[in-house]
């Protein structure tokens, strides 16, 4: 009940900003938020990352140039063929060749200096070229699986409009706090506990159940809200098609991102959500 009083706040917070940034700002709002999130999961993934190679090498955890040009420089990479590629063609009418030779030459820098960087150190012995790599595979799996996947939200706003981000967003909301409140009422058996002990059979089965029952009144209660620009054909099928992904796939979000944390000993993937830790904490069903 305690861990439930200090999660509810923070939630029914970030809920009201969601709400007030899409009330004010629209389609735009969207987009610059997605931004935001893309930019704290993808320095949440490599700050745990980090945190476990200098651990495990004894090393200091030190500033370096670098690391941080490089590190943030893939990321720019990925968002000129993603997110800023979607900004650029929906909102400025860019030219797709342009798009592709800017994305194109990113990568060929960004992979020659990485060799070349490599290259640079003649003393290094394998530990560091392992040490390296892992960081910028890791690195690579957080814009993969992150940044690259949550650029179709804004691909969606576009074609689409808001409602169909925000009820799939809900959607596993909804699925996530079920599964936390069927868990603790009903739950006594282990779903995969090598890797999130917490989460049960009895959650899973109970969150899937809540979410298709929410997801037609859910879909309903957007519709009259929205102002009929949301609107395809078929919504219902889309509705129950969201409802079973959210209640069979999504879930398995939450365990990858629990993987990863035991896999760098991590507890959280931050601190900036009092209750629920990270960005990609709050985030990694989504």
């Amino acid at each position: 009940m305690s861990n439930f009083l200090q999660r509810a706040p923070p939630a029914i917070l970030m809920l009201l900003l969601t709400y007030i940034l899409i009330s004010k700002t629209g389609t735009n709002g969207i987009i610059g938020l997605v931004l935001l999130l893309q930019v704290g999961m993808y320095s949440e993934t490599c700050s745990i990352v980090e945190d476990y190679h200098y651990r495990i090498n004894n090393e200091p955890r030190l500033f370096k140039l670098e690391e941080v040009i490089e590190k943030w420089w893939w990321f720019g990479t990925v968002l000129s063929g993603t997110s800023v590629r979607y900004i650029a063609e929906g909102m400025y009418g860019a030219k797709k060749e342009v798009l592709d030779l800017v994305t194109f030459g990113m990568v060929s820098v960004g992979l020659l200096c990485a060799v070349v960087g490599m290259a640079s150190h003649v003393c290094a012995g394998p530990d560091v070229f392992r040490s390296y790599l892992g960081k910028v595979a890791a690195s690579h799996f957080a814009l993969l699986f992150l940044v690259g996947q949550s650029s179709f939200w804004i691909k969606t706003v576009q074609e689409y409009g808001i409602l169909w981000v925000l009820y799939p967003a809900l959607l596993v909301i909804i699925n996530d706090t079920m599964a936390y409140v069927f868990g603790v009422l009903m739950g006594k058996h282990k779903l995969l506990p090598r890797l999130s002990p917490k989460k049960t059979v009895e959650g899973f089965v109970g969150a899937g159940l809540s979410t298709f029952l929410a997801s037609l009144p859910l879909l309903n209660f957007l519709l009259s809200k929205s102002s009929g620009g949301d609107a395809v054909v078929n919504v219902k099928q889309h509705a129950l098609i969201m409802a079973a992904y959210t209640s069979f796939i999504a879930p398995f979000g939450g365990f990858l991102a629990s993987a990863v944390k035991r896999a760098h000993g991590a507890k959280d993937f931050g601190t900036l959500i009092p209750g629920h830790g990270g960005v990609v904490d709050r985030f990694d069903c989504q």
